[in-house]
C-alpha cells in the first residue's frame, strides 16, 4: 500500500486524476453489482456492471504487451467510459434521457466518440508515423547546430485523423448490424428504424472528428 502511495505522489496531475476516474468507474461497477442482487428488477444488467469493472483498466493491460498510451489518451478514454458505458448504458441514459421530446443521448455519445477516435488518431500520427525530416536550428551561446526533427503535414494529418473518424464509427455501425443479426438485439433501432440510426450515428461521430481534427492536425 505504502508502494502505490509514492508511486502516486510521483504521477503527475493528469495521471492522477486518471487513477482517481479508473477506480470511480469500477466502484459504480461493483457498487451497481451490488444492488443488482438487493433488487433484480430495477438493476437488472449484471453484465454490464461486471463489464464496468473491468474496461477502465484495459489501458494497463494492454501497456503489458508493451503497448503505452499517452496519459491524456487513457484520461480521454475514461471519461468516455463515464459517458458511454456508465450513464449510457449502466444507468440507462440511452432511453431515459429526453432532449426535446427525443432521446438524443446516443447521438451526443457517437459525437463523444468521433472526438475520442480523433485523440486516438493522433497518438497513432505521434507515435508511428514519423513524417519528413525537418532542419530546426538550434542556437546557444557557443555555436549554432541544425538538429533534424520529424514533422507531417497538417493537410495529411487532418486527412487522416477525419478519415480514421469514420472508418472508426462505420466499424461501430457493422459491430451493431452484427450483434442484431447475430443475438437478436436492437442496437440499430434505439432512435430510428436500421439506416436512419446508422448513418445518424456516424454522421455525429464524423462532426465530433471534423471539429477537433482542427486542433489536432499539427505535430
Amino acid at each position: 500500500m505504502k508502494k502505490f502511495i509514492k508511486q502516486f505522489q510521483k504521477t503527475s496531475n493528469l495521471a492522477k486524476l486518471d487513477l482517481i476516474i479508473k477506480f470511480l468507474i469500477a466502484f459504480s461497477g461493483i457498487a451497481l453489482t451490488i444492488m443488482h442482487f438487493v433488487d433484480p428488477v430495477t438493476w437488472h444488467k449484471l453484465p454490464s456492471y461486471l463489464v464496468t469493472i473491468i474496461l477502465p483498466f484495459i489501458p494497463d493491460l494492454i501497456a503489458k504487451i508493451n503497448l503505452h498510451t499517452s496519459t491524456k489518451l487513457r484520461l480521454a478514454y475514461s471519461s468516455f467510459l463515464i459517458i458511454a458505458m456508465v450513464f449510457g448504458i449502466d444507468l440507462d441514459w440511452y432511453k431515459n434521457l429526453i432532449i426535446f421530446g427525443y432521446p438524443s443521448y446516443d447521438k451526443i455519445v457517437h459525437t463523444l466518440s468521433g472526438v475520442f477516435s480523433a485523440f486516438l488518431a493522433k497518438e497513432i500520427l505521434d507515435n508511428v508515423y514519423d513524417g519528413k525530416d525537418s532542419i530546426v536550428k538550434s542556437s546557444s551561446t557557443s555555436r549554432t547546430s541544425e538538429i533534424k526533427v520529424k514533422k507531417y503535414s497538417t493537410a495529411f494529418a487532418f486527412l487522416f485523423i477525419v478519415s480514421f473518424v469514420f472508418f472508426v464509427a462505420a466499424a461501430w455501425e457493422c459491430f451493431e448490424f452484427s450483434y442484431d443479426q447475430l443475438c437478436g438485439g436492437h442496437m440499430q433501432e434505439l432512435n430510428a428504424p436500421g439506416v436512419g440510426d446508422t448513418m445518424g450515428d456516424i454522421i455525429s461521430a464524423g462532426i465530433g472528428g471534423l471539429i477537433f481534427s482542427f486542433f489536432f492536425r499539427k505535430k
